[in-house]
């Protein structure tokens, strides 16, 4: 952690992705942060934890995702930089704030990092987060290291008091978890709290919630021009072919792309944000191009968003990624899989095949030595036996599910235990 706030500029230290938007966040001169932790996000609150003291800044776990957020738009309008992290999972949890906030709009920058996991390593689900993108009226960063994870969250404070709108930073897994050399920047002090009292702008009844809607479209153009002023946007090499790409899926396509084409006759566009789209960039990046290959991970986010930019533009363009059938929706990418895709359209190299390993029997996964919900579900067994239904939560007790203990039926999300068992009850009398 000592690392985390080191003064100085020019300094470098091998962060994983979270520790780097730890980072970005302590040089933004973050002053408020609350989260609930759950992987692949844990490490950004556990490390805001630790340091919170050091920094003078206020960090709180929040007893669900809904909480997190609201505490940091409350500090956003006494005029302080916040943060609030979570996993995907969590994001759903409190759309409910997320929703309104963007009509009131922020003070404070605030950010809100969703990390998201493709492949569901940790989670029952997969979800695409850009989509709230449009869906909420709220700018989307999605980064493809861990040292953009840094400069993308130190901009994102930046960029939501720009446009008075919150910032969702979508990480993934393999961004959050990667490993690798960051440069440090200064790092500012957080600031000092003042609320102002503004009733036409902070109570959205009816009225003013429509005039408060008529003031996102403009918004989300300051956020777009913010982005471009900075150079998010950055275009390499020249042809007629071009490889668009966002997030984790960025990097690998960047490392095969250099090994198999080290002339850039295909050319490449990394979207760091892909919410507002930068549409006159991206027509210009189109001029002379004939094929598009979209590089993303789950849903042609990107893929359709460009089809209808070209759709509406009266241009013809050939737009490949998923609805082409070159790359999968489900799970994450791996090189083999992009360079299968780089091939079938450019015809560079076909990938090489898999080491295949030897068989290693399959280790389920289980409760660990000593762990005390071992106990309790003995004992629950042992009061209740083997026919009793139980339906389980999401967590470690999950585990509870395989044998010896054989005591999960039924598992749906946080919380839901309690509710599934009462409506089986209700409707079987059990």
């Amino acid at each position: 952690m000592r690392a985390l706030v080191r003064e100085g500029t020019g300094l470098r230290d091998s962060l994983l992705g979270n520790e780097a938007v730890v980072r970005g966040a302590l040089e933004a001169g973050v002053g408020f942060v609350a989260g609930y932790p759950g992987t692949p996000s844990s490490e950004i609150t556990d490390a805001f934890a630790k340091l919170a003291g050091h920094r003078g800044l206020c960090f709180e776990y929040s007893i669900n995702e809904k909480i997190a957020v609201e505490m940091a738009f409350a500090a956003s309008l006494a005029g302080v930089r916040s943060l609030c992290a979570m996993k995907h999972l969590g994001l759903m949890v409190a759309g409910d704030p997320i929703s309104t906030i963007p009509y009131i709009g922020v003070r404070g920058g605030m950010v809100i990092v969703s990390a998201g996991d493709p492949s569901c390593r940790t989670s029952p689900n997969e979800q695409d987060q850009r989509h709230l993108g449009p869906m909420l009226h709220i700018p989307v960063l999605d980064p493809s290291t861990p040292a953009e994870a840094r400069e993308l969250t130190r901009f994102a404070f930046e960029l939501s008091e720009a446009s008075h709108l919150p910032v969702l930073l979508r990480i993934t897994t393999r961004v959050c978890h990667a490993r690798a050399e960051v440069e440090f920047g200064e790092m500012l002090a957080p600031k000092v709290a003042h609320f102002v009292r503004d009733p036409q702008g902070l109570i959205p009844v009816p009225h003013q919630a429509r005039r408060m809607r008529l003031e996102l479209p403009g918004r989300l153009e300051a956020a777009r021009r913010l982005a471009v002023e900075r150079g998010l946007f950055r275009k390499v090499g020249e042809g007629s072919s071009l490889v668009l790409m966002s997030g984790s899926p960025s990097a690998i396509t960047s490392d095969l792309l250099d090994e198999l084409d080290p002339d850039n006759s295909v050319a490449r566009l990394c979207l760091p944000m892909v919410h507002p789209l930068p549409e006159p960039e991206l027509l210009a990046a189109l001029e002379g191009v004939e094929r598009v290959l979209v590089v993303e991970e789950l849903s042609p986010f990107l893929e359709d968003a460009l089809a209808a930019l070209v759709g509406r533009s009266g241009l013809r363009r050939t737009i490949m990624g998923k609805r082409s059938g070159h790359l999968p929706e489900a799970f994450e990418y791996e090189p083999q899989i992009v360079q299968a895709a780089l091939h079938e359209c450019f015809g560079f190299s076909p990938p090489r095949p898999r080491l295949v390993s030897a068989d290693v029997p399959a280790r389920p996964p289980t409760l660990c030595p000593g762990c005390p919900h071992r106990a309790t579900y003995i004992a629950a067994k042992s009061a209740f036996g083997d026919d009793q239904l139980y339906f389980n939560d999401i967590g470690c007790y999950t585990l509870g599910h395989g044998p010896p203990l054989d005591m999960v039926d039924v598992l749906l999300c946080m919380g839901a235990g309690f509710t599934l068992a009462a409506g089986v009850g209700k409707v079987t009398g059990t």
